[in-house]
């Protein structure tokens, strides 16, 4: 599945596909699902495949803050097209909270011009925008206050490059989405302009129980694979036995979490999944010696994704503690 080429020609599969109908009216609460139940989801599915997991928290990111709009006309229009097959929609707005800001001037500033605002910059990190027909967006203003707008991909002024090359899920075709002098009409605004946009709207971004449930859906993958290698390898059992009773302890506290059961905070558990899903995966490719470093083998691919989780919407203080564990730093 990590084919560079697989979003631009599949990405609407995705969406008409059984686990898209099947996964978003739960994870929208249309079918009264539980959190915790769509947090067991999203466990699953990205023990099956991280990628396309990857991708759908994106279209579920952008879906959410479109139905969470206060602008009934646009949420309606784009909630229509989209069950209707017309409108695909993803997100980008992690440099609102994480990415680029510890370089002090907005990725993507907003100024009030005609009755609408002018954007320059670059949304830096973007899931499938080349498959995608709308993007949610946010950019900054120089007084601080941030918007959250909805954008046609073909609007004047949208570049939309390919995905990077990155050292996992290229398949997902996230990149930069540059922005030159865009018109924002008013009309396509989620919010009004206000400070800390995405807070205000009341969903959570950074740190919630969802990236912790796709760190865990990999670890999932590797404990899998060494717990089948020690029924052939009895030295492996105890390594086996120790990693599937953290599996299931980490699982509980996410389940708990999701309920709203104050055990720890998100960026605790974030912290303690990051650390889990990083040693998982590389005993599994201990495990598999040799031929877990061949390309192919899945073990070197599951070390890989597991890097994701150091970078993906990682607020301040899980990455301290991550480095703190890996420089052995009490």
């Amino acid at each position: 599945m990590d084919n560079p080429e697989w979003p631009t020609a599949q990405l609407k599969l995705l969406e008409q596909s059984d686990v898209y109908r099947w996964f978003i009216p739960r994870h929208l609460g249309g079918l009264q699902w539980e959190p915790a139940q769509i947090a067991s989801a999203y466990v699953k599915l990205a023990s099956a495949c991280l990628t396309t997991t990857f991708i759908l928290t994106q279209r579920v990111a952008a879906l959410r803050r479109i139905c969470a709009s206060d602008n009934v006309a646009l949420r309606d229009t784009l909630l229509s097209g989209i069950l209707e097959g017309n409108t695909q929609a993803t997100v980008g707005i992690s440099h609102l909270t994480t990415s680029r800001r510890h370089l002090g001037q907005p990725a993507c500033l907003a100024i009030e011009k005609d009755s609408g605002y002018s954007v320059t910059g670059q949304s830096p990190w973007v899931t499938g925008a080349c498959g995608a027909t709308h993007l949610v967006v946010g950019a900054e203003m120089p007084d601080g206050r941030q918007i959250l707008f909805v954008i046609a991909t073909d609007a004047p002024g949208i570049t939309v490059p390919h995905g990077l090359d990155l050292v996992a899920l290229t398949a997902s075709q996230t990149g930069p989405v540059k922005f030159e002098n865009v018109f924002v009409d008013p009309s396509w605004l989620l919010t009004d302009p206000t400070q800390q946009v995405l807070a205000a709207s009341g969903l959570t971004s950074t740190g919630s129980t969802q990236t912790s449930a796709l760190a865990l859906g990999l670890a999932t993958s590797a404990v899998n694979f060494i717990e089948q290698e020690s029924r052939q390898r009895p030295d492996l059992f105890e390594t086996a036995e120790a990693l599937k009773k953290q599996q299931s302890e980490l699982e509980d506290r996410l389940l708990k979490l999701s309920s709203g059961i104050a055990i720890c905070t998100n960026e605790e558990l974030r912290t303690e999944m990051n650390s889990f899903v990083l040693r998982t995966t590389q005993a599994s490719m201990a495990v598999a010696k040799g031929a877990g470093f061949v390309q192919g083998h899945p073990a070197g691919r599951w070390c890989r994704e597991a890097l994701f989780f150091l970078v993906w919407s990682c607020p301040p203080s899980v990455i301290h503690a991550n480095l703190c564990e890996l420089v052995g730093i009490e």
